[in-house]
């Protein structure tokens, strides 16, 4: 696997766009090895390219972040540009910025790498260079000669591939079973939640039902529990679903804005599973009760609209358990 990071003239697309600097990080002989280059002005810019073509055959996995919509692409522009990349081997790239986002984007602030890091890697930079400042910095490089200037970026670079290296390895032991052990088990509903996804898509289902299996018994919002069941709906999993949207029905009832979509889950669950049209008209009731009280409701046009479907939908089991009663009382 081979860690890439750039440092760029620019923070945008385009051709004009050069990566001044490039971090290559890679484990050889039981050591974790980081190369950076510099192009000391816009001429070398072919050498370092050349480099890193001649090194890529070597493997088999790519690993970034954010690389798969900007370093890659870069890259791949520089070497055409160049007259290079003819032949390039065809790695399978790993944009850890898409892990990342699948199982913190609802948790963290942010998802930029130096926040994940710190949140979830335990690793504080000191003094760190901001990389939107690197482009600034290799412009006055160039004006004034001095290499002082680009020691920030330099130390800012080397972190990015340390952190890249110590993040395959947390997903690494995440898919592998270890969290808990290897490190903190998430304590969020909404972590747990999306964690659980990540890995069943990944292809771990024991895994993402360890983290299931902690959801209800840590006292999740309504969002979360209404998440896991609406994705036990889709598993055929209805026994735990109506378990779930039954705590979150009564969680959400409680909220200052009220969440009413559990109990519209409900009522289709036993208007057309469970055959009971007065438990499901119960729910829409109630459903339409707190929709009404919503502070929001008379304002957004989307509310309005809900509202308006979820009358529709008592109104027809209205009829529904008006139709069964005549059934019975004609019996």
């Amino acid at each position: 696997m081979l860690f890439l990071d750039l440092e760029t003239t620019g923070l945008g697309g385009g051709a004009g766009n050069v990566a001044f600097m490039m971090g290559l990080g890679y484990f050889e002989a039981e050591g974790y090895v980081v190369r950076q280059f510099l192009i000391r002005h816009p001429a070398e810019e072919r050498a370092m390219l050349a480099e890193l073509e001649a090194l890529l055959p070597r493997f088999r996995w790519l690993a970034t972040y954010n690389g798969r919509s900007f370093d890659w692409p870069l890259v791949q522009t520089r070497l055409i540009l160049n007259g290079l990349g003819r032949s390039l081997p065809e790695l399978l790239h790993l944009d850890f910025l898409h892990p990342s986002r699948s199982l913190w984007k609802n948790t963290l602030a942010s998802c930029r790498l130096s926040h994940v890091e710190e949140e979830r890697l335990g690793i504080f930079r000191q003094d760190d260079v901001p990389g939107s400042m690197a482009p600034t910095l290799y412009f006055r490089y160039l004006a004034e000669e001095d290499p002082s200037v680009l020691e920030g970026v330099f130390r800012h670079n080397e972190q990015d591939m340390v952190t890249l290296a110590c993040l395959g390895i947390r997903f690494g032991r995440l898919l592998a079973g270890e969290a808990g052990s290897a490190f903190p088990m998430p304590d969020a509903g909404e972590e747990l939640l999306r964690t659980g996804l990540w890995l069943e898509r990944m292809g771990e289902p024991r895994e993402a039902e360890r983290m299931y299996g902690r959801i209800a018994a840590s006292g999740a919002a309504p969002d979360v529990l209404h998440g896991l069941a609406m994705r036990d709906k889709k598993a055929g999993n209805w026994e735990r679903a109506v378990v779930l949207w039954q705590l979150a029905a009564a969680r959400g009832a409680d909220r200052a804005l009220p969440d009413w979509r559990s109990h519209v889950e409900l009522a289709m669950y036993f208007e057309h599973r469970a055959k009971d049209s007065l438990a499901a008209l119960e729910l829409a009731e109630e459903a339409l009760g707190l929709a009404s009280a919503h502070p929001l409701q008379r304002r957004d046009a989307r509310r309005r609209a809900e509202l308006e479907e979820l009358r529709r939908r008592r109104d027809r089991l209205l009829r529904k358990a008006g139709a069964a009663s005549d059934r019975e009382a004609e019996a």
